[in-house]
Order: C-alpha cells, then sequence, then structure tokens
C-alpha cells in the first residue's frame, strides 16, 4: 500500500509542473531567446550598468536554459534600473575609525515582450549586500571568501595603506553582490515571482 502511495505522489508531482528553482524551460511570456538590455545606472558607479549586464548574462549562460539573442530576435528582452550602490561603515574601533563596510545595490528589473510591448514580469527594489573590511587586522584571510576570491594575498596586506585595501576589498565586495544579484533575479525571473 505505502509503495502505491509513493507512486502515486510521484506521479502526481510530475503532471502539475513542478520543478526545481531557476530550471525553467520557458520565460514569463513565452519563449526562449532571450536579450539583456543595459540598464539604467542611476548609481554614482561609472561603468555599473556594463558589470550588471555581464553578470546577468553569464549567469543565464551558465544556467544554459536559455538562448542570449539581438534585440532584434528576442522574445523577451531583460532590462532595469540600477537605482544605488552605497557603501555604509557598520564597525568601528575605540577611535571611531571605520574597520567594516557594507556594500549595497538596490535595482529594479523586467521583463518585456518586445512583439507586444507589454511588461511580461517585474521585480523592484531588488537589493543585494556583502561586507568588506576596511583595514587589515579585518580582513580574515583563512576565510574560504578570502582564500578563493582575492586577488591579495596575506603577504600583500602589511604592504598596502588602509584606504588601498579598502579599495581594493570594495571591489571585490562589488563582485560578490553582482554574482548573488544575477542569480536572484535570474531565479525570481524563470520561477515568474
Amino acid at each position: 500500500m505505502g509503495r502505491w502511495l509513493a507512486i502515486g505522489m510521484a506521479l502526481a508531482l510530475c503532471g502539475c509542473g513542478y520543478n526545481f528553482p531557476g530550471e525553467a524551460t520557458l520565460l514569463p511570456g513565452g519563449g526562449t531567446k532571450l536579450h539583456v538590455a543595459p540598464f539604467t545606472n542611476q548609481s554614482r558607479r561609472p561603468g555599473l550598468e556594463n558589470s550588471v549586464r555581464d553578470a546577468l548574462e553569464n549567469e543565464i549562460l551558465r544556467r544554459g536554459n536559455f538562448e542570449l539573442v539581438r534585440d532584434d530576435q528576442a522574445e523577451v528582452i531583460l532590462e532595469g534600473v540600477i537605482q544605488s550602490l552605497h557603501y555604509r561603515p557598520i564597525a568601528f574601533s575605540n577611535a571611531d575609525e571605520a574597520l567594516q563596510y557594507e556594500t549595497i545595490m538596490t535595482l529594479s528589473a523586467s521583463l518585456r515582450d518586445p512583439r507586444r510591448d507589454t511588461i511580461v514580469w517585474r521585480v523592484t527594489n531588488l537589493r543585494e549586500s556583502d561586507s568588506f573590511g576596511a583595514v587589515p587586522g579585518t580582513v580574515v584571510v583563512q576565510s574560504s571568501q578570502f582564500q578563493e576570491q582575492s586577488t591579495l594575498n596575506a603577504g600583500n596586506l602589511a604592504q598596502l595603506t588602509d584606504v588601498q585595501l579598502s579599495e581594493s576589498q570594495k571591489d571585490e565586495a562589488i563582485e560578490r553582490v553582482l554574482e548573488n544579484m544575477s542569480r536572484d533575479v535570474y531565479n525570481a525571473m524563470v520561477e515568474d515571482f
């Protein structure tokens, strides 16, 4: 009896259209041909729109479910606005020196069906964040994140000024934010959230 119940449940799941997150084979509005348009950049970081577009295209290619095409061949076009990118101190020394910062990016994205010129999916005010150390004592060189992603090594830290270290760590935090943002936009888009 239990075996038949399990088989029945498996068949029901197969028939209801259930799939794993991020594994859909059709985009909202239908189709599999997608174009990523340049996002409008309202942040103060020049070129961030190119980084966002690259991150989204890399995520789409990595997943392999959809074809990236020119805008005149697209069944849907992914477009959006980078609303902000800012940094805020989140940890301080006894002398009120900022030791750690948080990088926060906010964006909105939508899928537009160019044939009908209608929006078929939208996410607004998606917020991604990551933190970074601003002085050598706050960078954990033994962490897997530092060892896998940093362009620095432990020996470099002592040779850098706090400003140089902070800028390097800021750039790496932005890369992590872009990676997380592209994954979250992709999942929300294909799951039609």
